[in-house]
């Protein structure tokens, strides 16, 4: 067994466990976490001024689903239902319509992660990791939409200016997204064996 596994099975088990629910029912409670990070994602400021932070509100939420329900392309669909449900709002998580492929890119890339990640049987730390990266890389394809459409807000992080620094920021918030996605899962993946574990202990 490795340290800081999801749990005590081995590595490939661990993640058949998490797939279990995978089928029409795990794709639409996908889509429904989206929709409702799509509301999120429509109405709730942060106020940082800072452009990529939404991924905070509807990368995290649909990136756990995925990983907790199992399904293939449960990103995928997460990430078209929050983009749809928040243009439906008047919010502009997709940049508008024309860029609602690069949302679904997005969560394609957080399946073909959840996809590799069940296939080696990684462990929890691998996981974080791995996700880290990966929402780094999806925050950065909805950036596109920032350096195809002329922005007249002017950013700054850490001494850097202009497209530069609205990569960064989409970057940053990326990372945390993915992160904060897999702990949510991993999390999430331990509390039926401690459940058994206390009825266990409870019965002896």
């Amino acid at each position: 067994m490795k340290p800081g596994s999801l749990s005590t099975a081995s590595g490939t088990a661990r993640w058949n466990s998490l797939s279990a629910a995978a089928g029409w029912r795990a794709l639409a409670g996908c889509a429904a976490v989206g929709a409702i990070a799509g509301v999120l994602a429509a109405h709730v400021r942060l106020g940082l001024g800072m452009p990529g932070h939404k991924a905070l509100f509807w990368m995290a939420p649909i990136l756990a689903a995925r990983l907790l329900y199992g399904h293939p392309v449960g990103a995928t669909a997460g990430a078209c239902s929050a983009a749809v449900t928040s243009l439906a709002l008047g919010g502009n998580l997709a940049g508008g319509a024309l860029f609602l492929p690069l949302v679904a890119a997005a969560g394609a890339l957080l399946d073909a992660a959840a996809a590799f990640a069940k296939r080696h049987g990684l462990s929890a730390v691998w996981v974080l990791l791995l996700f880290a990266a990966t929402g780094t890389g999806a925050n950065l394809l909805c950036a596109l939409k920032r350096m195809l459409v002329p922005q007249k807000a002017y950013h700054t992080l850490l001494g850097l200016t202009g497209a530069t620094a609205q990569l960064a920021c989409y970057a940053l918030f990326g990372l945390a997204a993915g992160l904060a996605g897999a702990a949510i899962a991993l999390a999430g993946a331990r509390l039926p064996k401690r459940r058994a574990d206390n009825r266990q202990r409870a019965g002896e």
